[in-house]
């Protein structure tokens, strides 16, 4: 079963026991974030329906029509409000419920998020390290020396989110799958976490773009966040034309601010 025929059975069969959808879902690791995405999605559905009434319902309500003809226009009314009332504090109760706020998402995050549920990738297609050459030269195509990379990508991409230009990587750090996507056009404004849909996230400024990191779990954040850094700090360094040099000389002014801030750029 491929990731089309599995969201399409997760379509129309949310709890299938079928053993190819079982047995892809296992593999594929956005395929198995979709059907958290969609489980959490019942849940929450599930929840917001299964608000308790108020208890003696019935017998409350047959107590109020009995009293409403008992008594003069203004004693209905106030007893019609106070019924009034509790019912609606039982569905606002329900929506606060359902609505509770959760962590913002930077609006940068929220457009890789949205490319990567459009562009898939298979277990197949991430199951292996890429050479370090094919990451240098994906990023040299988008206008990026890199002096070295990161082990452990098993995937490298030249994609859009957006109207952003980006690499699209997988670093599957201690067997969960990371999407790591560097964008190169759009400095993020601070270092953020955040979550969504059941999915962890961290928005990171790197250079002069920013390293967005999705995931089920943020345990490799930190270390793939310090890998990036370490490699862009060193490709600053090692990259003449980004620095200064003393005129009339071709030596480059180690001791500047400049130099300092280079290497020091998150």
């Amino acid at each position: 079963m491929n990731c089309l025929e599995f969201r399409r059975r997760l379509g129309s069969e949310p709890a299938s026991k079928l053993a190819d959808f079982v047995a892809h879902r296992e593999e594929c690791f956005h395929c198995a974030s979709a059907q958290s995405r969609a489980d959490e999605f019942d849940s929450r559905i599930h929840r917001a329906m299964n608000v308790q009434g108020p208890v003696n319902l019935a017998d409350r309500i047959l107590l109020a029509q009995t009293t409403e003809t008992r008594h003069s226009a203004r004693s209905r009314h106030r007893n019609w409000l106070a019924f009034s009332i509790a019912a609606a504090a039982s569905i606002v109760v329900a929506f606060v419920v359902l609505q509770r706020p959760k962590q913002d998402m930077p609006a940068l995050a929220g457009l890789v998020f949205e490319h990567l549920q459009e562009h898939v990738v298979s277990a197949v297609d991430s199951d292996s390290a890429v050479p370090k050459q094919s990451v240098m030269d994906t990023f040299a195509q988008r206008g990026v020396s890199l002096a070295s990379v990161p082990d452990g990508i098993n995937y490298v991409h030249k994609c859009p989110a957006g109207p952003y230009k980006t690499v699209h990587m997988i670093m599957p750090e201690h067997g969960v799958p990371v999407s790591v996507v560097y964008v190169l056009d759009k400095s993020s404004a601070q270092r953020a976490d955040f979550s969504h849909d059941g999915m962890r996230g961290r928005e990171v400024p790197l250079g002069k773009g920013s390293l967005v990191m999705w995931a089920t779990a943020s345990t490799d954040f930190d270390a793939i966040e310090n890998s990036w850094k370490s490699v862009m700090a060193e490709s600053i360094a090692l990259d003449p034309g980004s620095l200064p040099f003393v005129s009339g000389n071709r030596g480059v002014l180690s001791g500047s601010p400049l130099y300092r801030a280079a290497l020091a750029a998150p």
